[in-house]
């Protein structure tokens, strides 16, 4: 358990260091705020093209809108309970109307224009394409999955014709496993309402042998950068929470003990050496933002904070 004193560690944390955005989102999640604010906070990233960036996702601090921004976005929005109808849910989902390949079918992860400002080496754009294989499911799966949860588009055939496509994408690379980023999108899309019962069913049955293979089920698997219980299951009513209950136990258990001092949760990757110094400075606190907001709710949906 989370005792009083470490989940108040945590608030303070985010009240005192944490974006505006993470603070107001605790607030309404825990405190009983409205969630207008959170919603005022989200303005300030989203573009008048509809699409969001200026650094949203901190390791891309460019002002222009991309699917992966955007997709963050949709997070925020969904969680504090906006409608499909909400102004910000709708342009968001016109920018991705508008914005998707025709071709392909997929949504470049991060503008162009991210070289243009500070930015994690990953998101060089030298091979990005390649890197993040061709994006048939990093961003793709996760943004088709927010479109069911939030609509309108979840009303309509174009959407299930996407899902069809990361299925079969899924069943060609299953049998290699998944990159950590791909699994987690897709089980995004597995947990997500107006997915139709074949298409879950048939996903299902995908993911549980990869998930068994690729989640690390002890620490030495979860003090460095890899693919987490909780990044998948991260609710008990989430798909995998059942086949992977015994880690994802022990995993909450390690995340009370890995509570910092300060009590945050801090971002276990950096840029490197020399990469954009004073950027990194800035992002790691609003990652370590992030990444407390999530622990926390993770251990409030398992019943893991004391007295809340």
């Amino acid at each position: 358990m989370l005792s009083p004193e470490r989940y108040a560690a945590a608030r303070g944390f985010l009240v005192e260091r944490a974006r505006p955005l993470e603070r107001r989102a605790f607030e309404t999640d825990f405190e009983g705020a409205p969630s207008w604010p959170v919603f005022d906070e989200l303005a300030h990233f989203q573009n008048p093209d509809g699409g969001f960036g200026h650094g949203l996702e901190p390791d891309a601090l460019t002002g222009a809108s991309g699917a992966l921004a955007t997709s963050l976005a949709l997070h925020r929005l969904a969680e504090a309970g906006a409608s499909a109808d909400h102004p910000m849910v709708a342009a968001a989902v016109e920018y991705l109307r508008q914005t998707i390949d025709p071709t392909s079918r997929t949504w470049r992860i991060v503008p162009e224009a991210t070289a243009e400002a500070p930015h994690a080496p990953w998101w060089a754009q030298d091979g990005l394409e390649e890197r993040f294989h061709g994006f048939t499911l990093n961003p793709k799966a996760d943004i088709v999955a927010l479109l069911y949860t939030l609509g309108p588009a979840a009303d309509e055939g174009w959407l299930d014709a996407l899902a069809e496509d990361i299925v079969r994408e899924v069943e060609g690379r299953a049998a290699a496993g998944l990159e950590m980023h791909d699994m987690i999108n897709v089980v995004h899309l597995l947990d997500a309402p107006h997915l139709s019962p074949g298409l879950r069913r048939r996903l299902l049955e995908l993911v549980v042998p990869v998930a068994q293979e690729s989640v690390g089920h002890g620490p030495g698997d979860w003090d460095g950068y890899g693919l987490k219980p909780l990044a998948v299951a991260p609710r008990p009513d989430a798909a995998l929470a059942p086949v992977l209950a015994g880690a994802v136990d022990a995993h909450l258990d390690h995340l009370v003990a890995v509570q910092a001092d300060d009590g945050a949760w801090w971002p276990q990757w950096s840029w490197g050496d020399g990469v954009f110094p004073d950027a990194w400075a800035d992002s790691r606190v609003a990652w370590a933002g992030m990444l407390t907001l999530d622990a926390l709710r993770q251990l409030h949906a398992y019943g893991r904070i004391e007295g809340v």
